[in-house]
Formats: structure tokens, C-alpha cells, sequence
């Protein structure tokens, strides 16, 4: 019975209503086991929240008029003959099974939209809607059909299947076979009802598979393939997250490009299949940097009777490949096709069995970042004479990306979709990969080339990326962090600079300090390019100690005290340090290493800062005139030496200023903010830790190294160094007032 439904009522309500399936009984029924494949959804399926995300769908659009009782005429009569579609699944010990009974009882709606002012969008409106209403496995029917009328003249048959019975092929056989029978009886001819085949062949054929030899031949053949296997690379958020819905973008290639594409598959050997799929590998390689890839590859997994029998067989295969910058567009190829020929010998063996093989495969992730999907299905078929375009719907889940490409008819436009899981891909994101995509295709059809050679970027994004981004250039006044210091202490003289434990120093006792520090360095020589050794506990007194050494020009070189006596050593004797800054406790700690290196008879000076106290209080508090250029040194550290001899690295006074500027426009510290210091200052992030604040009048708290590694000691300094926990000392600046 057809029935004619307004779409003004229907397309922003729950159009399931229409479509509802009574399932006639099982008399007769016969109950067979599922296959490998169709288990692999089956438990997908249990594991997923969402009801509807195994529904897949197409819609053929029809380019003449349509007899709608004829066509569903041709519907009943292959339901009648197609066993997969007279399916429901039963549970029984616990195990599922399929029961293959009567032809269900079924209405195919006809819907009008000709009146609607865009038919086509109307009408897709109301099958996105339909394919999120859940089927129910256990009652079945397995299958939903509707018609609509876009004009007297273009007709939409739509239709819905759970892909536990039905895969993308099996799709096209039954489209197929309607066509076929829809065309004689609009001729008034009589079609024979003509049997697909039994599903027990699938059946029987995959139980054969499993206990032959061949399925553990296949089983070697992957898991040795994939033993190194790499991560899985994906385009998207690093993040795991599984959606119901996916994203879609479509596009055309344009003609021309998908001739030379032919042509170039021609002269290679192989299929525009697989050219397709290796520009999917130099795509993931050059958005990802990637050499290593593993591609996901749907097939259709079928071979003999199988080929003529819809329902659920398909698998993914994994596409492994190696690439790199300098290989050429035509090595890629040749080496995809024999990739993916190999493959395809070993096509059967389930990917949910490898999964099983491999623990840890994606972890329960999708195993591929990327899909590439080539739907080779020929629907180049008529209904009496009117001839067809299939439009996808949706072909299951998508956990990540997926590149479809269907290439139905060599006179049409190879259509492209871009599918991906809307928790890890923006649309913005996937309309750009897209078009990204089909310049790397056009790029790929023009001319063969080195991989790393190949534009996929447009004008815009070029201009972005190239001078956009890299328009960081802005005026600068030239600025040592010394100067940068004393602007800030001018600014705030009494607001608190430094706090270590129970005693703080405001900016203008930190200044005065450190300029006492500088004109006393400067009379043991030190100027621009001297290398002064810092060797001192967290204190107040290593703050005072590196402004001292930079107000002077020198090249701070720090040192920590609990290093072992030969790496001390041979920093100061590889950085040629002259004078060492420290306190007479420390000396004691570090005299070895001071005696045994070679620096001993380099360094000229030791200062002491509390021995040499008072000729430093003697000293000016006002900064020493120093002339410096942005090159010269500001600090020389070390590395690790993980991987040989330790190396010195000279950080020029312009760089350090840059980058403390840099951060001081992204953070916009001030005043009321406190920065806790509890890196070591032989590494380089301490520089920006210990000065950033100083220069933006934030308060600097020096963290004790032992509290460093105590939890509950580093909050507290933390939160002293925000000034949320008083000091103990109810005058904390008399003990550092007026020292030098």
C-alpha cells in the first residue's frame, strides 16, 4: 500500500512512525550462526551507546518517472527472494544467531516533496532523520525502504539496513536486482523470482575459512606484518572519543583531473583505486610528518558465490607504508599497489581477529587514524530505461577520518567524501583537509615528483603559514634585562621583589644590592664577555647574585653546589670563567673541585658574598655605566652531556630580552601576582622562572630545594610567594635593611 505523506508535517517530526516493521512470524524459520564478520558488529554494537550507529544507508536517485505500485511491486518481490532481508537475531546460551524466516510485512512510503522550494534537501531531511531511528535486532525487520517524489519526472528510493545484515556491496546487489525487476514489470513482463543464494553459503564458506589452513597462513602474514607496528597517526584531537553522529564533506573531482588520474593509473600498471590510496598515504605523510603509516583499506572480502549474495562480509585491512620526503609520486604508487595486492591475498582474515592477535592494537582506539575507502560497486544500472545516481548516506561508524572515493561509472564525477568523528575533527577543520585532498590529487595527475615537493596548500593558507604567522616582527626598544630591572624598580621601589622563607626585599633593596654587587665585579675585571661563576644555595643573596654579574656586563654561569666536583670542574675550566661568586659555606663544599680543575689557575677572583661583605656595602648603589650590545653574552649554560661531553650554550643579552618579552605580552603578569621559583638554575627555564616576574613588579618566591620534592612545604612557599601566607617575621625587611 502506498501512501502519500505531507512533508510539511513530517520532515521536523520522528518520520520512524512511517516506516514501522511488523515482522510476520517465523514459521519456517531456520537458525544459523553468524559469521565472523557479522559477530565483529554484533559485539561493536552491544558496546555502543547509541541504538542507531550501525544503520547505514543510500539513496538512488532516479533521472525519469516512477510507477510507485510497480516499484514496490519489485520491492516485496526481493524481499520475498533475498534471505538476509527476512532476518531477525536470537540469543541462545548466550551466543546470537540469525533466523532467516516469512517475508515480513512492510509499507513503503511515498513522500512528495516536488512542492518543497529545494526537493532534494527536503527529502534528505527526512532520511537523516529516519537513519537515526535504532532497529531491533531481536524483532527485526533488518531493513527500511521509502520512496519520495522530487518531480514528476526524478524519483529518491531510499534505504536503510543495520549493518549486521547488509554491507556497501551487498547494497548494490539488491539495488541491482530492483532495477532489474522494477524494468520488466514496466515492460508487463513477468520477472522470475530469482534466489541471491543461501546465506549458509556465506556461512559454510567462512566457517571453512576458519579451520583451514589458509586462515592460519593469513593470520601469520599480518601479525608478522604489523609486529613493529607504529602508532596509529591521526589528523585530529589528541584525544579518544567515540561519536553516533559523523561529520560530512563532499566533492567532486573535476573531469579532466580524473582522466589524467586514469591515464596515470594506466601507465603504471594498476587501478585509479590504487593511486587513490597512495595519494591517501602522501596526504596522512605530509599533514602528519609521519614515514611509517597504517591505513585502514574496506574490502569487500568476497570471492565466488559470495560475489552474488547480499549481506554482511566486508573487512578493513590495514595498509602499511613506508614513505619519505624524497621518494617520488610514482614509487608510492607502485609500491600501494603491491602493498595493497598482497592484502588482498589475505583479505578474510577478520580485523576484530587481529585486534585479538595484537593486544594493545589502538588500545581501543581505532587502529587507523585514516580510512580510505574506494566503492568500485558498478551502479551503472536503469529502471526502465531511466538512468541512476547513488548518493551514500552513511556507511557505519566513523572513529576517526575516512576518505571515501566512489568510482561507479568512468563518465561520472568521481564523488569524494570526507567522513570524521565530529569529537575529534571541526567542520572547518575537515571542509580545509578536503580541499587540501583534491590539490594533492590534481598535483598528483600533473606531474610526478619528489613527495616533500608537493603543494597542498592553497593561496590563502600559503599566505597564512609563510607570512602570516610568521609576521612576529614588531619595534623594540633595545633593552638589556639589567636596564628592564632597574625601569621596574623605579617604578615600584617599595613593593616586594623576592621573598625566601621568612625574608623578602623590596625592589629598591634588591636594585641597590645588585648595583653594589656590579661596581665591585667591575673591579675585579669584569666586563662585557666575562664569564662569572655562580655558585650559591636558594637564597636571596643568588637573585642579588645574577643581577650583580649582569649590571656589571658580565656572562653569568651557574653552577650548583650538589653537582659532582668534575662537572663543576670543567665548566668553569670549558667556559673560561674568571671570577667565581659564592659563600664561604659553599667554598668549603666545592674547594675540591676547585683545586683538582684545570680552571684553578684561570679564575682570578673569589668572591665571597658574605667574607667579602663589607667591600661590596662599600660600593655605590647606584648602577655602573656599562655599554652592552644585544649580542653580547648575558649567561652561559650547560647540557646534560646524556649523549657525550657536556656542551656550554651562550645566550645573548638580545635573546634573553626577547623572550622575557615575548612571555610578559602573553601573561601580562603584575604586581598583585607571585611567581614561586623551584627549578634548578642550571637549566634554562630558569632563567625565565627567576626573571619575568622582576621585570613585570610581580613578587618572586624562592623555593628551598628540599621543599621542592615536599607537597605540602611547596604549597605553603607557593602560597608565600603569592603573598597568601604572612611571614613569621613581623618585620621580615629589617633583616635585609641596608644590607649590601
Amino acid at each position: 500500500m502506498n501512501r502519500y505523506i505531507n512533508p510539511a508535517a513530517d520532515l521536523n517530526c520522528g518520520s520512524g512512525d512511517d516506516l514501522q516493521l511488523d515482522w510476520a512470524g517465523v514459521e519456517g524459520a531456520h537458525a544459523l550462526p553468524l559469521s565472523a564478520a557479522q559477530l565483529g558488529i554484533w559485539f561493536a554494537a552491544q558496546l555502543d551507546a547509541c541504538p542507531f550507529a550501525y544503520n547505514i544507508g543510500e539513496y538512488i536517485e532516479i533521472d525519469g518517472p516512477i510507477d510507485p505500485a510497480l516499484f514496490e511491486q519489485a520491492l516485496r518481490q526481493i524481499v520475498s527472494e533475498t534471505e538476509t532481508l527476512r532476518v531477525r537475531i536470537t540469543e541462545r546460551a548466550g551466543q546470537p544467531h540469525q533466523v532467516v524466516g516469512d517475508p515480513p510485512t512492510f509499507s513503503l512510503p511515498l513522500i512528495d516533496v516536488s512542492t518543497e522550494a529545494d526537493a532534494r534537501a527536503a527529502a534528505e531531511a527526512w532520511m537523516r532523520v529516519d537513519l537515526a531511528q535504532p532497529f531491533a535486532p531481536m524483532q527485526g525487520p533488518l531493513f527500511a525502504f521509502a520512496l519520495f517524489k522530487a518531480s514528476p519526472a526524478r524519483f529518491f528510493w531510499y534505504a536503510r539496513y543495520h549493518h549486521i545484515i547488509m554491507d556497501a556491496f551487498g547494497m548494490s546487489l539488491v539495488a541491482r536486482r530492483v532495477a532489474e525487476v522494477y524494468t520488466q514489470l514496466s515492460l508487463c513482463r513477468t520477472s522470475p523470482e530469482e534466489s541471491f543464494g543461501s546465506l549458509a553459503v556465506l556461512l559454510k564458506d567462512d566457517a571453512a575459512y576458519r579451520t583451514s589452513e589458509r586462515f592460519r597462513q593469513d593470520r601469520k602474514y599480518w601479525c608478522d606484518r604489523l609486529l613493529d607496528r607504529p602508532e596509529s597517526v591521526s589528523l585530529g584531537a589528541q584525544t579518544s572519543a567515540a561519536s553516533a553522529a559523523f561529520l560530512r564533506h563532499t566533492l567532486y573531482l573535476p573531469a579532466a583531473t580524473g582522466h589524467r588520474l586514469r591515464s596515470l593509473a594506466g601507465a603504471r600498471g594498476t587501478s585509479l583505486s590504487r593511486v587513490i590510496g597512495a595519494a591517501a598515504a602522501v596526504f596522512l605523510h605530509r599533514l602528519s610528518g609521519e614515514r611509517d603509516l597504517v591505513l585502514g583499506l574496506p574490502v569487500a572480502a568476497r570471492t565466488g558465490a559470495a560475489r552474488f549474495i547480499p549481506g554482511m562480509a566486508s573487512n578493513v585491512l590495514p595498509l602499511r607504508l613506508l614513505v619519505h620526503p624524497g621518494m617520488s609520486i610514482s614509487a608510492v604508487i607502485d609500491e600501494t599497489a603491491s602493498q595493497i595486492k598482497q592484502g588482498l591475498e589475505h583479505q578474510h582474515y577478520q580485523l576484530a581477529d587481529l585486534r585479538r592477535d595484537l593486544r594493545g592494537l589502538a588500545e581501543g582506539r581505532s587502529p587507523f587514524g585514516l580510512n580510505v575507502n574506494i566503492m568500485r560497486f558498478n551502479y551503472d544500472v536503469t529502471f526502465a530505461g531511466h538512468h541512476v545516481t547513488a548518493h551514500n548516506l552513511s556507511l557505519g561508524p566513523v572513529s576517526d577520518l575516512s576518505i571515501a572515493v566512489y568510482e561507479r561509472s568512468t563518465g561520472a564525477l568521481l564523488r569524494i567524501d570526507f567522513d570524521a568523528n565530529p569529537a575529534l575533527h571541526a567542520p572547518r577543520d575537515l571542509a580545509a583537509r578536503a580541499q587540501r585532498f583534491l590539490r594533492l590529487l590534481t598535483a598528483i595527475a600533473e606531474a610526478d615528483c619528489a613527495l616533500g615537493s608537493v603543494d597542498i596548500l592553497g593561496a590563502g593558507e600559503r599566505a597564512s603559514i609563510l607570512r602570516g604567522w610568521n609576521a612576529t616582527a614588531h619595534a623594540s626598544a633595545a633593552a638589556t634585562l639589567a636596564e628592564l630591572f632597574a625601569a621596574q624598580a623605579a617604578r615600584s621601589p617599595e613593593a616586594v621583589a623576592v621573598v625566601f622563607e621568612d625574608e623578602r626585599l623590596s625592589y629598591a633593596e634588591l636594585d641597590r644590592r645588585a648595583n653594589r654587587l656590579a661596581h665591585h665585579l667591575r673591579g675585579q675585571g669584569v666586563g662585557a664577555e666575562t664569564v662569572v661563576g655562580l655558585c650559591l644555595v636558594r637564597s636571596l643573596d643568588l637573585i642579588v647574585g645574577l643581577l650583580g654579574i649582569l649590571k656589571a656586563g658580565g656572562a653569568y654561569l651557574p653552577l650548583d653546589p650538589d653537582y659532582p666536583r668534575e662537572r663543576l670542574a670543567f665548566m668553569l675550566s670549558d667556559a673560561g670563567a674568571r671570577v667565581l661568586i659564592t659563600h664561604a659555606a659553599t667554598q668549603a663544599a666545592i674547594e675540591p673541585a676547585l683545586q683538582g680543575a684545570p680552571a684553578a689557575g684561570l679564575l682570578a677572583r673569589l668572591v665571597r658574598l658574605d667574607g667579602d661583605a663589607a667591600a661590596i656595602a662599600a660600593c655605590p648603589a647606584s648602577a655602573p655605566a656599562v655599554a652592552l650590545d644585544p649580542h653580547n653574552a648575558a649567561y652561559v649554560i650547560y647540557t646534560s652531556g646524556s649523549t657525550g661531553t657536556p656542551k656550554g650554550v651562550v645566550i645573548g643579552h638580545g635573546s634573553l630580552t626577547n623572550l622575557l618579552r615575548a612571555m610578559q605580552e602573553q601573561v601580562r603578569p603584575d604586581r598583585n601576582d607571585g611567581f614561586a621559583a623551584i627549578t634548578n638554575i642550571g637549566f634554562d627555564i630558569a632563567a625565565l622562572e627567576l626573571f619575568l616576574p622582576l621585570i613585570c613588579g610581580a613578587r618572586l618566591g624562592i623555593v628551598p630545594k628540599d621543599t621542592v620534592s615536599d607537597p605540602p612545604g611547596l604549597a605553603q612557599a607557593v602560597a608565600r610567594a603569592a603573598g597568601t601566607i604572612p611571614p613569621s617575621n613581623p618585620d621580615p625587611l629589617a633583616r635585609t635593611r641596608d644590607k649590601p
